[in-house]
């Protein structure tokens, strides 16, 4: 991720405290920060979803690109610094190797999550019960279109992702 930090030399840079937040779930996105030092994390209601350190990771990027509100709660968990790119899917639009490395962590997630799907589906396809719908879902979430999926849930003891 070197490389995301060399493409973004020379922009405004911000620091936050531990517990200070990044970006706020429900707010409009439009901003992306990219991660110079330090650790966040990224909560959805009290449950965190993953925690972030590597250099160049991108933030907010779903949502610039999307124009949807952010999807959760980014927190700095230690003193960190993010780079600013201001007015995102501009900025994005207009420089092809950020495209590139955007697309990049976003393919690299998606397979992460696609072997993941994958591993769920083995170990739940023969089970009885509530576990066999698994098999279902996941083969509806896998070869629907991304405008056919509704992120969240029905349930309200399950917050929406």
């Amino acid at each position: 991720m070197d490389d995301v930090l060399t493409l973004c030399r020379g922009l405004p840079a911000r620091t936050f405290a531990p517990g200070e937040r990044v970006l706020a779930e429900g707010d409009r996105g439009g901003t992306v920060f990219v991660l110079v030092t330090g650790r966040v994390e990224v909560r959805k209601g009290e449950v965190t979803i993953t925690s972030v350190s590597e250099p160049g990771a991108f933030l907010g990027e779903i949502a610039a690109l999307l124009g949807t509100p952010i999807s959760a709660d980014v927190i700095a968990t230690e003193p960190s610094e993010v780079l600013v790119v201001e007015h995102a899917a501009t900025s994005i639009s207009e420089r092809p190797e950020l495209t590139l490395a955007i697309a990049r962590l976003l393919a690299r997630r998606l397979q992460a999550v696609t072997s993941y799907l994958a591993d769920l589906r083995r170990q739940y396809a023969d089970q009885g019960g509530h576990l066999a719908m698994m098999d279902t879902v996941l083969s509806e979430l896998t070869s629907s279109r991304p405008s056919e999926i509704e992120a969240g849930s029905e349930r309200d003891d399950v917050p929406d992702y």
